[in-house]
């Protein structure tokens, strides 16, 4: 998620204050003591924008992409008795994230006489129907992501579309502006206020576009199996390395293995290896992106994995009520654009919390973040099965 620091005081700032009003907002999960904001100076400049072109009494149907809290989405419920929001992300923690903020102004937005009071939130694998007044997009981390939003995105545009992307300048390569330009049409960028920046596209319908990307695949010719990479999936060229380091340490074939989680699974290549030692296992694969997931069932089905398997998007294990015998986790630390081991932490939580009395968990991750201290905290044993110059492995077992 995106965010600037606030003071330096312990207060917590959740007032944001847009040029539609001000709203209650929080990052998800909430964080003791974070000095990250559940909105940006991105946020607030494309609302900016927005109000100097936007007529509540025309510019009924209203869509935001990569709403990571609601910043965008929930300043415009209301605006008129017919305005409808529209949500679409990738991320399931940022969802979450809008329905709880709007729970949070649920009189603030009833009292604007709002026939809609939390945004219809849409996976990044479905699309919305009909076409949209104004599209608010905060630029996501990868330009792959982006490439396959916009090109859905044409379809439900017009000549007269309002459309605004946004971000802090810091993360806002050109290759991103070219982008607007290459599949929306002509393409301006803003002036920097509080370092953001917005890009501005006029929709061209007769735009000659570029031939869309070849998904990515690559093979793990060890085992030999081939992943499925879509857009917005870690490592999407080649198995990042450490995953390939993790893959010697799975574990052989057990019998108590009966159900195998894969945390965070990304394309799926950790559950899928495990497959191959625990034929009989059920496997869980499982992230908070929709893009992940479904590259993971994708993967499975092209290696006719005969395992029973189960696919779902979900922040962390939040909406898993069975146990496993074996959870594998690749933990990243950052989320979009904000770095740190938050993810990781609760990924270890939640682990904790879904093992069998016989269960272990193994995670590997780059040793200076030395996940041996917070896995400690949680578990009554926790091993270093193996450990090179950069990554470690650890087994931790209630």
């Amino acid at each position: 998620m995106s965010g600037t620091n606030h003071s330096t005081d312990n207060t917590r700032d959740n007032q944001f204050e847009s040029a539609f009003g001000l709203a209650t907002l929080e990052r998800y999960p909430l964080q003791k003591r974070t000095p990250m904001r559940a909105w940006s100076a991105a946020d607030e400049l494309a609302l900016a924008h927005l109000k100097e072109h936007i007529d509540p009494e025309k510019h009924l149907r209203i869509l935001t992409i990569n709403d990571s809290c609601g910043a965008l989405a929930l300043p415009l419920l209301g605006l008129s008795a017919n305005t409808r929001v529209t949500s679409w992300s990738d991320s399931v923690s940022s969802q979450k994230a809008i329905e709880r903020n709007a729970e949070r102004n649920f009189q603030q937005i009833k009292a604007r006489n709002s026939q809609q009071t939390v945004p219809t939130l849409i996976p990044s694998t479905q699309e919305s129907d009909g076409l949209f007044d104004i599209v608010l997009i905060q630029i996501p981390k990868t330009l792959s992501l982006l490439e396959y939003q916009l090109r859905a995105l044409r379809e439900h545009l017009t000549s007269n579309s309002i459309i605004i992307g946004c971000g802090m300048v810091k993360h806002l390569q050109h290759s991103f502006t070219e982008l607007f330009e290459q599949l929306i049409g002509p393409t301006v960028t803003s002036l920097a206020k509080k370092k953001a920046r917005l890009i501005l596209p006029t929709f061209n319908a007769d735009l000659d576009l570029p031939p869309a990307p070849k998904v990515n695949q690559y093979s793990l010719e060890e085992w030999p199996l081939t992943l499925t990479n879509l857009s917005n999936v870690f490592a999407q060229n080649k198995l990042d390395i450490g995953t390939r380091f993790f893959l010697s340490q799975l574990g052989a074939d057990q019998k108590h293995i009966r159900t195998i989680f894969d945390l965070g699974c990304g394309n799926g290549a950790l559950g899928i290896a495990a497959s191959q030692m625990n034929k009989e296992a059920h496997i869980l694969f499982c992230d908070d992106s929709y893009l992940a997931v479904k590259s993971a069932e994708q993967s499975f089905n092209d290696n006719n994995i005969s395992n029973p398997a189960s696919f779902k998007a979900m922040d962390c294990l939040s909406d898993e009520e069975k146990k496993a015998d074996l959870i594998l986790c690749n933990p990243p630390f950052h989320q979009n654009n904000t770095v740190g081991t938050h993810i990781a932490l609760r990924m270890f939580q939640q682990a904790q919390q879904h093992l069998t009395e016989q269960g272990e968990l193994r995670v590997v991750g780059n040793r200076h973040l030395d996940y041996r201290i917070p896995l400690k905290r949680l578990f009554k044993t926790v091993n270093i099965l193996d450990s090179n110059k950069k990554f470690s492995i650890y087994q931790a077992l209630n």
